[in-house]
């Protein structure tokens, strides 16, 4: 799991597929974005940003045909752009990640990192975004839009996550102290298989990881739906540099003021059902362990 958050395990079909394609920890893939003409800040390799990524948690960090592929990639080769820089994937598994950032084995972390205090005292962290949860219901009602309206709802979930802990205790405690029905909770291996207990009626909508939920509407040909109006336990996800790279840090909090002003930011966040990084909710991250 991306941290004790991470949501959702793997959708099937073509994200499952891109899975497959994923190496071994520790290949490097490149992209062929175009560099700027001058770099805006210093790198381990003169002109490029080496970028290490799990390319194996669809929508966010893929293989596509062999290429790095999903937000994280986009988001960088954005930032790139912005700071000069070709950027250049490194494929790192997730337990090993944040020991290979202060190896200085490559620039930056982009891999849906989630923001907690005990991942603070090892790197330095530049919120890009901020995930959560979404609702999905069928296309053809009005679905619920917040944790509250699922009171007296057939949820399904993925096993062990958050969520599953969350839905049938305190939440349904709200439930309950607002005279309604507890939340039903029905637990599944995977996304798939808790989206087909939604197509077949077995439960009346399904929670999962927001990008994830994404993914899982537009594969569904117009019979689902995400009825949420806000992302559901939010959580900050940042990007990571070694504590010692403070011209880093600043050279991309630089970067992504500059795709804000572009428009970037807001177009790559409204393609993968993302928010922006909410301060509340960064120091709310900052405050876990």
């Amino acid at each position: 799991m991306k941290a004790s958050l991470k949501m959702s395990a793997l959708l099937g079909g073509a994200v499952a597929a891109a899975v497959m394609l994923a190496g071994c920890g520790g290949s490097t893939q490149a992209t062929s974005g175009s560099p700027g003409t001058t770099p805006k800040v210093k790198t381990l390799s003169d002109g490029v940003l080496n970028v290490g990524t799990d390319l194996t948690y669809p929508p966010y960090d893929m293989l596509v045909d062999g290429k790095p592929a999903g937000f994280d990639i986009e988001f960088m080769d954005a930032m790139s752009k912005e700071l000069g820089l070709t950027p250049k994937y490194q494929d790192t598994r997730f337990a090993q990640i944040v020991a290979g950032i202060k190896a200085n084995r490559y620039d930056v972390i982009a891999s849906t990192l989630y923001v907690s205090a005990g991942r603070a005292k090892e790197v330095d962290f530049v919120p890009y975004f901020q995930t959560g949860n979404s609702v999905i219901s069928p296309a053809s009602v009005d679905g619920p839009a917040t944790a509250q309206d699922l009171c007296g709802k057939r949820v399904s979930v993925v096993t062990a996550t958050v969520i599953a802990k969350l839905l049938p205790a305190g939440e349904s405690d709200k439930c309950k102290a607002a005279g309604k029905d507890a939340i039903t909770v029905n637990e599944f291996p995977t996304d798939p298989e808790a989206t087909q207990a939604l197509l077949s009626g077995q439960v009346d909508v399904q929670m999962t990881d927001a990008a994830v939920g994404k993914t899982v509407v537009e594969k569904s040909n117009g019979r689902l739906k995400i009825s949420s109006n806000s992302l559901i336990y939010p959580i900050a996800v940042g990007l990571a540099v070694n504590k010692a790279n403070a011209e880093m840090k600043q050279g991309l909090e630089t970067g992504i003021e500059a795709m804000k002003k572009s428009g970037k930011y807001d177009e790559l966040l409204k393609k993968y059902n993302l928010e922006p990084a909410d301060p509340a909710v960064v120091d709310a991250s900052m405050k876990q362990g």
